[in-house]
């Protein structure tokens, strides 16, 4: 580091510490996945001895803790408490990783969501709390944060592919392109949000023949049919070559953090925040999100300062069970599942979510791992928000706190009812109730016409039956007139759906108070 650390402000030395630490943590992990798959046999020194690297750093930050406990009633002082305090856990972890009783999704995934992604949750955290920062720093900051971390998990199953010689399998190639994927996402963040210098930084440090060569795997990955020249790779030159990177990126990342320090900020002028032009498209439907009704102008363009807007292929999968999630979504266009895979390898959707929706964000506020994966099954386009950013935004922000808390309990009332609905009603009840909310999503149920967004079978898992009877409840709708063909669903009539409302649908019906309403408790 450029500047001596016993005149950096605390902040900047508590950010410098939180680095090295989850620096190590991810040598700790790469190290450990070549140890585990090849049963002992790679880097055993190795992994010994940077374990002794590891807890020096956790000593490092624990002192600056003891530093900072004037801090004591700060949220960002709670959590990073907490960091330290994994370390009874990470050796117990190591123990099980030495004596050969951990296997290697385990011994890897305990790296990820217990202590490295805590770490980098609370480095953020303690980012927007410099005094004086650019919350735009922070969010370039944070987005390259999660850019490195991808790329530690891609050097540690990475290093599984080379030693397993598993390039083959599709579960494996998938995991490793959404990881490269994940890491182009996460770079184009940072290079929106990042100021002149910033970029510079980080361009000049991830340069050279190392990156041309990775580049190269990374095309033979997505091409997967030149299986054999990666296999022809080494484990441990596949593993030089990502800490080349790595180490490369957290050169890169100290220089980030002195952007932060206020020694090196310019004062800044008053002004009110401009939306970006990358969101200035697509804010009509930005205000109509209920999360963000109430909000001022200027609060919610200081908001979506750090927004990303993404467009996602149907079976993206954009989050797993057991993952910590680093950002807020919200779904601007299409349908995303929300599901649990069973021990047989069957499918369980428990929710469909569509324009206005946003995912797991229980998830995000308590900081935990999700509950659910969650998959695009029709094109979509996201808004997303880093988690430590909304967290802050709804400490600070009481209009946006009640919004969350509506939502939240909107969600709930909507799981009870699906509860309801696939307990108590027939299945000609539940597809009836299904058709009838579409029309009215699609048109308002002014047309006859209604388009399935999905396939038939995820529908059948949204309703809590199989395809099969799915397919002969919608043969007996043909029986009492409707057309169908593919995905398109005519009515006879246009109240022909009516009998299937209920009070959630009815708010929204063109028929509501009517004289002619079927539903005579709805008037």
């Amino acid at each position: 580091m450029s500047l001596d650390t016993h005149i950096q402000p605390l902040p900047i030395r508590l950010l410098n510490a939180l680095g090295e630490l989850t620096h190590q943590l991810q040598i700790e992990r790469g190290y450990t996945a070549l140890y585990v798959d090849s049963d002992g046999e790679i880097f055993s020194d190795e992994l010994r001895a940077t374990y002794q690297v590891t807890d020096q750093a956790i000593a490092v930050l624990e002192s600056l803790i003891e530093e900072a406990s004037s801090q004591q009633t700060s949220s960002w002082y709670k959590k990073l408490g907490a960091v330290p305090t994994n370390k009874e856990k990470l050796l117990s972890h190591r123990e099980k990783i030495q004596n050969g009783t951990i296997e290697f999704a385990p011994a890897i995934n305990a790296y990820t969501y217990k202590f490295i992604y805590p770490t980098i949750d609370v480095n953020i955290e303690v980012a927007l709390y410099v005094d004086g920062v650019n919350p735009l720093k922070v969010s370039a900051y944070s987005n390259f944060l999660q850019w490195k971390e991808r790329a530690g998990r891609e050097r540690a199953w990475g290093a599984h592919g080379f030693c397993s010689k598993v390039f083959k399998n599709r579960e494996f190639t998938a995991r490793m392109l959404t990881l490269i994927e994940e890491q182009s996402a996460y770079k184009r963040a940072f290079m929106s949000l990042a100021t002149k210098r910033q970029k510079e930084e980080v361009e000049q440090s991830l340069g050279g023949y190392v990156m041309e060569v990775l580049e190269s795997i990374h095309t033979k990955l997505k091409d997967g049919t030149q299986t054999e020249d990666l296999e022809a790779l080494s484990p441990i030159t596949w593993f030089e070559l990502l800490t080349g990177k790595i180490d490369r990126m957290h050169m890169a990342e100290e220089s980030l953090v002195q952007s932060l320090n206020p020694a090196n900020i310019k004062p800044a002028t008053t002004r009110t925040p401009e939306i970006s032009p990358r969101l200035e498209s697509h804010m009509p439907i930005i205000h109509t999100l209920p999360v963000f009704s109430k909000l001022s102008e200027e609060d919610l363009a200081d908001l979506l300062k750090h927004a990303d807007i993404r467009s996602y292929d149907k079976g993206k999968l954009l989050f797993m069970q057991g993952e910590i999630l680093s950002r807020y979504y919200l779904i601007l266009e299409g349908w995303v599942k929300l599901y649990k895979s069973t021990d047989a390898g069957d499918e369980a959707v428990l929710q469909m979510l569509s324009a206005g929706d946003s995912l797991m964000e229980a998830a995000v506020f308590l900081n935990i791992p999700s509950l659910v994966n969650a998959q695009v099954v029709q094109n979509a386009k996201l808004l997303s928000l880093p988690a430590p950013i909304i967290r802050q935004s709804l400490a600070d922000n009481k209009d946006l706190a009640l919004n969350m808390i509506g939502g939240l309990s909107m969600r709930s009332q909507g799981l009870i009812r699906q509860i309801e609905h696939s307990r108590l009603k027939t299945a000609t009840e539940r597809v009836g109730w299904f058709l009838l909310k579409l029309g009215m999503e699609q048109s308002g149920g002014k047309a006859n016409a209604i388009t399935l967004p999905y396939d038939k079978s995820t529908i059948a898992s949204y309703l809590d039956m199989t395809p099969e009877t799915f397919s002969r409840t919608l043969k007996r709708f043909k029986n009492k007139g409707f057309h169908i063909q593919n995905d398109k669903i005519t009515k006879p009539d246009p109240k022909a759906l009516c009998s299937f409302c209920d009070e959630s649908l009815s708010e929204t019906c063109i028929f509501k108070d009517q004289a002619l309403c079927p539903q005579t408790y709805l008037t």
